[in-house]
């Protein structure tokens, strides 16, 4: 199966890319981006798991900004813990902790 994944990179990082995709032997296209002309987007191609592993690890070490990972890289939205003072089932009061009583003065 072959994913393709873009890296955007600037020019004074692009060198970086090029030897890492050397380095693993992934195949790469490389084009401008119309917004600036410093910037660059790098179309590699990943065949395996790990080689998209791999890649992720470096593109999170080089703080690149990678986009196309199609359905691997759906975002999960964690779950936020119950708070304290959570609404009372029968009323709209917040519950008090017995610490809470006690500090009314």
């Amino acid at each position: 199966m072959e994913e393709k994944v873009t890296v955007f990179a600037k020019r004074k990082s692009i060198q970086t890319v090029f030897d890492y995709c050397l380095d693993h032997k992934i195949a790469f296209m490389v084009s401008p981006r119309g917004i600036s002309t410093d910037e660059f987007e790098m179309d590699l191609i990943i065949n395996g798991i790990k080689q998209a592993v791999a890649l992720g690890m470096f593109a999170k070490e080089h703080k690149f900004e990678v986009s196309g990972l199609g359905e691997f890289a759906k975002v999960k939205n964690p779950t936020s813990p119950s708070k304290k003072g959570e609404l009372k089932e029968n009323g709209n009061q917040p519950e008090e902790s017995p610490a809470a009583s006690l500090l009314n003065l």
